[in-house]
């Protein structure tokens, strides 16, 4: 309340610093991963904006926002010339200002086969995520990873993912029963089939 008439609105995490994440996600997002999309997933207490592809070639986790490797040089280019982007590489940086000017903790960056933006939110209580959700995601990441390499393994998809075994297991059992993911041949020796795309995964 500001003791005017009208209440003043501060949102929970600055809208700006949200705005940046997002068109940094789509800028630098992998265009040839098919099935895989930018998501923004809200939680109880946490935002992620994830952008598939991870981080381009050349460019090392130390250097993240502080040097900038353009993988999509003609969309950056075009949003800055419609003034969504100001000036080229500053976009982390803009994000970690902004979280600090709000007295916010800052965000936190993971790189998979996906570069995600993690925002805490504030005066939430930290609770254990979604078993839906999180499974949906872990599905989306690992057919990203298998239309990379089909005769990817299981070991090597826990290890990319950070996940156990069992639950690379269980998120590949359930695409088997829906239908979206088949195995061709032995468990040594065959390999993967996408059956088809399907983005709600």
């Amino acid at each position: 309340m500001t003791g005017g008439p009208r209440r003043r609105e501060v949102m929970e995490i600055p809208i700006d610093a949200l705005r940046e994440a997002v068109i940094n996600a789509v800028v630098h997002r992998d265009y040839f991963e098919r099935g895989a999309r930018v998501m923004v997933e809200i939680f109880d207490n946490r935002i992620e904006v994830s952008s598939p592809g991870g981080l381009p070639e050349g460019l090392k986790k130390v250097d993240f926002g502080k040097k900038s490797v353009l993988r999509n040089p003609i969309l950056a280019d075009l949003l800055n010339r419609v003034e969504y982007i100001e000036k080229m590489g500053t976009g982390i940086r803009k994000i970690r200002d902004l979280m600090k000017q709000a007295g916010l903790s800052p965000v936190k960056f993971e790189f998979t086969s996906f570069v995600t933006a993690i925002f805490r939110r504030p005066g939430q209580i930290v609770v254990q995520k979604s078993s839906q959700k999180s499974s949906q995601k872990s599905s989306q990441k690992i057919l990203v990873l298998i239309q990379q390499n089909s005769r990817v393994t299981i070991d090597e998809l826990a290890t990319s993912l950070h996940l156990t075994d069992r639950a690379i297991k269980k998120n590949l059992a359930q695409m088997k029963k829906t239908g979206l993911l088949k195995r061709i041949g032995p468990d040594k020796g065959g390999h993967w089939e996408v059956v088809f795309d399907r983005p709600s995964v």
